[in-house]
């Protein structure tokens, strides 16, 4: 009984410590949570380097497959993708929201210069339809007067 344990101890490949001490003899290798330094003996240099691949970060865990790795690494792939979009389209959206809140106080200024205009008293003159100039009464001055401050109450915030 003896010689048979023997015999397929010293047939395994694999010999490792695991956390509680025990000692395991396996032609697999040992499970990830096991560290190098409880790895008693490897297998013969032929079967080296698929073994030695198989503790390597690019390699499945225990129990999951190739394809399930290929996988997850593509959703990886397309979920940084997707993050890198986002803050691209966050990006381009906060330019935007720059652009037109430099344009909202451009148009602000301009707006209320023309109040400042209207408001000093000087005649205004406005060109009708025929292209003649004509002197604004104070019925068109108001009604200009209201048109900016809609001006400025849209564009000055």
């Amino acid at each position: 009984m003896a010689l048979i344990w023997m015999t397929s101890a010293h047939a395994a490949q694999w010999k490792w410590r695991d956390a509680s001490g025990v000692v395991h003899y396996s032609d697999q290798p040992p499970p990830a949570n096991i560290p190098a330094s409880n790895i008693l003996q490897r297998p013969a240099a032929n079967a080296a380097v698929p073994a030695a691949a198989s503790h390597s970060a690019s390699q499945p865990q225990v129990g999951e497959t190739p394809q399930h790795q290929a996988s997850s690494e593509l959703e990886k792939k397309i979920a940084e993708q997707k993050k890198a979009e986002q803050a691209a389209q966050e990006q381009a959206k906060l330019q935007q929201q720059q652009a037109q809140a430099l344009v909202n106080q451009q148009n602000c200024l301009q707006a209320q210069k023309q109040l400042q205009v209207l408001d000093s008293g000087q005649r205004m003159v406005q060109v009708d339809a025929q292209g003649q100039r004509v002197i604004m009464d104070d019925a068109q001055r108001a009604a200009e007067r209201a048109k900016i401050a809609g001006l400025i109450s849209q564009y000055c915030r």
